[in-house]
């Protein structure tokens, strides 16, 4: 994890559960870290619970399923941290039904965990490329 130290790293779905945990050690290890999650309080809360580690967490507040709130979270990194070198997408729904009887009604699963995942991709990749970046990391974490 050391030659991560001083990264920058954007997690989705922040503020709770798994994103919470790899925000955690992330920002343990040294790494600048973006917590982007609808309830910001929660990651805000989190930053203050890790005021004396290495790294440092940022709160940003945003849903997955609003494009023009993701892209306002990567200017936002771009102007105050230059840009994304790992892209953790975390944040995800699930209905509890197989996939084959879902309803139009529960097509926001297909917004968070397919359409919001992909702009996130785009977005991280072309903060990488712009930046020279040819050692990022980029994780889908699946429900």
């Amino acid at each position: 994890m050391e030659r991560w130290s001083g990264k920058v790293a954007l997690v989705t779905g922040a503020s709770v559960g798994i994103g919470a945990a790899i925000v955690e050690e992330l920002v343990k290890h040294g790494l600048k870290v973006v917590g982007l999650a609808r309830r910001v309080d929660k990651v805000e809360k989190l930053a203050a619970s890790l005021k004396s580690a290495p790294g440092k967490l940022y709160a940003v507040k945003a849903d997955v399923t609003k494009e023009e709130e993701i892209l306002a979270a990567f200017a936002w990194i771009k102007k105050n941290l230059g840009g994304v070198d790992i892209l953790i997408n975390n944040a995800g729904v699930g209905t509890g039904e197989p996939l084959i009887e879902i309803g139009r009604e529960s097509w926001q699963v297909l917004d968070v965990n397919v359409k919001g995942l992909s702009i996130f991709t785009r977005e991280a990749l072309k903060s990488m490329k712009e930046r020279g970046v040819n050692d990022g990391h980029i994780i889908h974490i699946n429900r």
